[in-house]
């Protein structure tokens, strides 16, 4: 009898074993340079190359394939393993997702926000939970291809196929297979390119082209406070906004004195806290950090903040989050009947400055806002938000989502039919 129970076990530890993520990819001949990063850093890679129990948080890995290494090395003149342990395990963090993800999860109407395994403050310092000095991780945003923000059109897209796209650092994007693999930890996604670890608020600006915002940062002398502030929220107007009523990099306009500067409208373009398209819901009312009321609207799938449309969205950067706007913000007048957003005379664009609200200890605005009308037709899209995957909610602004996807895929599930006759046997 104990020497079936022997060959029982012997049968179902291979089947086990071939859970682990090595054992799981490596019959994918396009992952074989991530399987030799994996094996050739074992320090960086410790937590991949570590058995899972069912008392373990399920997680979602990225991996590269084999043409993204070649692309990595072609760009940079090196490859991936030339970089220090301590750089390859970031990168490795950045591609490990918090929650085992389903192809419908990534699917979710909106788009998803993800927290990932990176928190190394060069690369992630965010808001800290509420009543404890735990630093939130860094976050990654996967759309579909209904839902991307970005430009690129990929081969899938021009065929007529679903794609998902992942954004991170400077609101870099690399394209997912929505086929998962499975194993032990979670699940896997196999993705073209490496993810970009975030930088700061204005070199993620810089590269989204937002040159202008860029400029009024430096020439009010606040850049160095901006890059500083965790957990921050910038909605820049782009480059053709600041056109029209006077470029920051030359005018000769008042840069720091009162409410009618240029620091004024910089601030009111501000928000304290990570907020992503996830977080915008139709009829939050928030407030700029000088104070000044934005009230969020979602109209046939596009976004407004006040008469500001987001026309580029969700850079991640180190301390939160980036996001372009066709124009300077108006005023939100709230003597106004505010439940109706649609409703142009809601906003003002002359010089008649209103006062914030609440009123901050130093009132700044600006005399060279711009006002529109946000279009009427349609119906509202979006209010809905889509889930949050980890435990990135203790600190978020209103309108996160506390949900954790997470899907467990223990190995002794795979084996379970042979359990089951040991247990017989055993009796």
């Amino acid at each position: 009898m104990l020497w079936i129970i022997g060959v029982l076990i012997a049968i179902a530890a291979p089947r086990a074993l071939a859970q682990s993520l090595l054992n799981a990819t490596r019959n994918y001949s396009q992952l074989s340079d991530f399987n030799d990063l994996l094996l050739n850093n074992p320090a960086a890679a410790a937590t991949l190359l570590t058995n899972f129990t069912a008392g373990d948080q399920r997680q979602t890995i990225l991996i590269p394939n084999n043409d993204a290494f070649d692309n990595y090395r072609a760009q940079t003149g090196a490859g991936i393993s030339s970089l220090s342990s301590s750089d390859i395990g970031n990168i490795l963090n950045y591609h490990t997702l918090q929650g085992s993800l389903s192809s419908s999860d990534l699917q979710t109407p909106g788009g998803l926000i993800s927290s990932t395994a990176l928190q190394n403050e060069t690369y992630a310092d965010r808001e800290v939970l509420k009543n404890t000095n735990a630093r939130l991780s860094q976050v990654v945003y996967i759309s579909s291809t209904a839902t991307g923000s970005g430009s690129r059109i990929t081969a899938r897209q021009i065929a007529g196929l679903s794609s998902t796209d992942v954004t991170s650092g400077e609101g870099r994007e690399v394209t997912l297979e929505p086929t998962p693999g499975n194993w032990s930890g979670g699940t896997f996604y196999i993705v073209d390119g490496f993810l970009t670890l975030p930088v700061n608020q204005t070199d993620t600006m810089t590269a989204q082209g937002l040159s202008s915002m860029v400029y009024g940062l430096s020439r009010t002398n606040v850049t160095e406070g901006t890059n500083a502030a965790k957990g921050l929220t910038c909605v820049c107007p782009n480059n053709e906004a600041f056109a029209g009523i006077g470029n920051p990099a030359n005018t000769t306009a008042n840069l720091t004195d009162g409410p009618g500067s240029l620091l004024a409208t910089l601030t009111r373009h501000g928000l304290t806290g990570s907020y992503y398209t996830t977080n915008f819901s139709d009829g939050d009312l928030l407030h700029s950090q000088n104070g000044y009321p934005i009230l969020v609207t979602r109209r046939n799938g596009s976004i407004f903040l006040n008469d500001a449309q987001l026309v580029g969205t969700n850079y991640i950067a180190r301390t939160g989050a980036v996001h372009a706007l066709d124009r300077v913000m108006g005023y939100l007048n709230t003597t106004t009947n505010i439940t109706t957003p649609a409703n142009a005379s809601i906003y003002s664009n002359t010089s008649n400055i209103p006062s914030p609200t609440p009123v901050p200890t130093a009132a700044a605005t600006s005399s060279i806002a711009s006002g529109g009308a946000i279009p009427t037709s349609g119906a509202t899209t979006g209010s809905a938000e889509p889930p949050t995957t980890g435990t990135d909610t203790a600190a978020a602004p209103t309108g996160s989502s506390d949900a954790v996807l997470t899907r467990p895929h223990h190995t002794l599930f795979a084996c379970w039919p042979l359990l089951v006759i040991l247990v017989v046997l055993v009796m």
